[in-house]
């Protein structure tokens, strides 16, 4: 993606986030509950990394629960909302949070090894090319410890908006300024050869979109 693109997009989401405070809704999502629940509790697992994590519905579940997690999105109003409800349930401590366009190619701003966990829910729907995509995993591998999970979700091919709006490139569509890239299982797959052993790919209804729900794990 060019960089005036980048500019453009970042934009679209600042203002449609100073439009509206709470987009995804309020509650953690369900795909951030069942990884908790079935993996981070059980493992004990406390430093996250959070990648696109908007207005950070699931950035304040996970810090009410004790863990660390540091926040990363490329809206600069997104952040600041996020800091301001953090700040109002005393979770501040918790997260950390920067902005970043991981769309320009740019490693990720962490050690080898430091995350248990990495996270991030539709980030990868966005209009990343599969070579930034294949870049980003293999940052995400680098910075996460041994056997550190990587969960993330995307939006399918059954969901009802593919193949709809204007066709920006294979896979990719631009609908109603929303540009979304859709998956197969076997673009999930396919992260088996990036170093991580799959340990669940699910199909979920969440409001409006069909997604996978991946989880996976470093090897």
């Amino acid at each position: 993606m060019a960089d005036n693109e980048a500019v453009i997009m970042s934009s679209f989401w600042d203002k449609l986030y100073q439009t509206d405070n709470s987009f995804f809704g309020e509650e953690p999502s369900n795909f951030g509950l069942s990884c908790y629940d079935e993996y981070i509790e059980k493992k004990n697992s406390k430093k996250t990394l959070e990648l696109g994590c908007g207005q950070g519905r699931d950035t304040l579940f996970f810090a009410s629960k004790g863990i660390e997690i540091t926040a990363l999105d490329y809206s600069s109003v997104a952040i600041d909302g996020l800091i301001k409800r953090a700040k109002e349930r005393n979770l501040l401590s918790n997260i950390h949070t920067s902005i970043f366009d991981a769309r320009s190619n740019n490693t990720l701003p962490f050690d080898k090894d430091e995350f248990d966990v990495v996270y991030s829910h539709l980030f990868f729907n966005m209009r990343f090319t599969w070579e930034q995509m294949k870049f980003m995993f293999q940052e995400i591998r680098r910075v996460l410890k041994n056997d550190g999970f990587n969960f993330f979700s995307v939006r399918n091919y059954n969901d009802k908006s593919y193949g709809q709006g204007k066709k920006i490139e294979n896979d990719i569509c631009d609908i109603r300024g929303f540009q979304i890239r859709f998956v197969t299982k076997q673009h999930v797959r396919a992260l088996k050869k990036e170093g991580f052993e799959i340990l669940d790919i699910r199909e979920a209804y969440e409001e409006p979109v069909i997604l996978y729900l991946v989880s996976t794990r470093k090897i």
